[in-house]
């Protein structure tokens, strides 16, 4: 006997089949844990910075155009030479009697010359040449150490441009990890109303509260609720800003690692002497001025003769003809007399510009000693911000809970309770903010101070 089994009686078993696998996967889905952001740190972040960063790659690239400079510069030192070829028909009767010569195949005894018709001539020329400076009073030389200083400029330049960029990170770094603190203060100070609110309707249900103290906590929620959606945003602007100083979108939400939430070593105990002195602006300011000297010293090199030697080896034939050589040799000397005072006008804008490299030294100086103190001074009162916020948030807390306790029991009314939850926020937000200024003005006196990366990590104590 043979049994059919139709195809269609298999369609229900594989739509519940199909079914039941839709449901594991959704529960699967729901209970693995959430992908993690790849967590990063202020040390990975400036390091990220320096090799991605769009300034530092052209400060970079600023410094290998200087040694290519200096490379030039120094081709003064070394003989010049150089081959040429060439074909040349004519029948201009000079031209053509000097190709003969050249080839040394002139015979003015043979019948057939005639030097006002020679009829087409054709010649072919190979030469070599050389050419040698051996005198040209010092200015080669001066050419190559200003080469030189542009080389160490530049580094200057890369110097100064890692220096504010890793403060600019480690202050977007810091700047975002305050507004997240913030978010998470009025996260807390929301779920801290709610639970005010809660007690609040409990005892309204009770007649022990007026219906106005809902009613005040409720708008209080309201604010607070808005405060939270102005953090949020203002986080988000800062990651994006942090990410703009790297260079590249490495860093996600929530995904910066905070240092120890201690109270942080005071770097300023740990310089003997704070000073400009390694400050690269101030370097290259200084570089700057022994520039313009020896840019002054070259100008008046420009008085003094220039000896050169050269010399030529060349090669001519006609296309049936075998080649025949000759040769040029010498020495060149010139002296420019008087040049309508060109030289003289040269000398004195290069005095000029060393009396402003002279002027811009100070002036760096100054200002770079002025932005020391003012990072000094933005240290020292961070660090007092720090007991004085850590004090009021303590006292805050305290009061917060005391209150709470007492409207609880009917012993003060709304109005206490909410100026308690309002202190305890806005100390919230003070200690946050203290902490993280107190890194950024650490951060500051190391740019100030012209410290480079990387910094010696101080111990992190609150």
């Amino acid at each position: 006997m043979r049994y059919t089994i139709k195809y269609d009686a298999y369609l229900p078993l594989t739509r519940l089949f199909i079914k039941i696998c839709l449901i594991i996967t959704a529960v699967l889905f729901l209970l693995l844990p959430p992908a993690t952001v790849s967590a990063i740190t202020l040390n990975e972040c400036i390091d990220a910075a320096l090799e991605m960063n769009p300034g530092i790659e052209a400060a970079a690239y600023r410094v290998k155009a200087s040694r290519a400079a200096h490379l030039q510069a120094r081709a003064a030192w070394y003989p010049q030479f150089s081959a040429s070829g060439s074909y040349t028909r004519t029948n201009n009767p000079s031209q053509a009697f000097m190709m003969a010569l050249n080839r040394k195949t002139l015979d003015m005894t043979d019948p057939d010359f005639d030097p006002a018709d020679p009829g087409h001539t054709d010649q072919t020329r190979f030469s070599l040449g050389m050419q040698y400076l051996l005198y040209d009073g010092g200015q080669s030389r001066m050419r190559e150490e200003s080469a030189k200083y542009g080389i160490d400029l530049s580094r200057y330049e890369l110097a100064a441009a890692r220096n504010a960029l890793v403060y600019e990170v480690a202050h977007g770094f810091y700047a975002t990890l305050k507004a997240e603190a913030f978010v998470e203060v009025f996260q807390e100070t929301v779920a801290s109303i709610e639970a005010s609110l809660t007690l609040a309707r409990q005892r309204y249900h009770e007649g022990a509260a007026l219906k106005t103290d809902v009613l005040n906590l409720e708008v209080q929620l309201a604010q607070t609720e808005e405060d939270l959606i102005n953090a949020e945003n203002s986080y988000q602007m800062a990651v994006a800003a942090l990410n703009t100083a790297i260079g590249a979108e490495i860093v996600g939400p929530h995904a910066l690692i905070p240092p120890g939430y201690e109270r942080p070593a005071a770097l300023i105990n740990d310089l003997e002497k704070p000073s400009v002195e390694r400050r690269p602006e101030l370097q290259a300011a200084a570089l700057l001025v022994r520039v313009k000297k020896s840019d002054l010293r070259h100008s008046r090199r420009a008085y003094l003769p220039t000896v050169s030697a050269f010399g030529s080896l060349d090669m001519d034939r006609r296309v049936s003809d075998h080649f025949e050589d000759s040769y040029i040799a010498g020495i060149t000397a010139r002296w420019d007399i008087f040049d309508g005072y060109a030289r003289s006008g040269a000398i004195s804008g290069s005095r000029a510009m060393r009396n402003e490299a002279v002027a811009f030294l100070k002036q760096t100086r100054k200002q770079l000693d002025l932005d020391l103190k003012d990072a000094g001074m933005k240290l020292s009162s961070a660090r007092q911000r720090r007991v004085v916020t850590k004090t009021a948030l303590e006292s805050a807390a305290a009061s917060l809970e005391m209150t709470r306790t007492l409207y609880e029991t009917g012993a003060v009314d709304i109005t206490a309770l909410l100026n308690a939850q309002a202190a305890m926020t806005a100390s919230l937000v003070r200690d946050r903010a203290a902490f993280y200024d107190y890194l950024d003005a650490q951060a500051n006196l190391n740019r100030a101070v012209g410290k480079q990366w990387p910094w010696q990590a101080p111990a992190a104590s609150r």
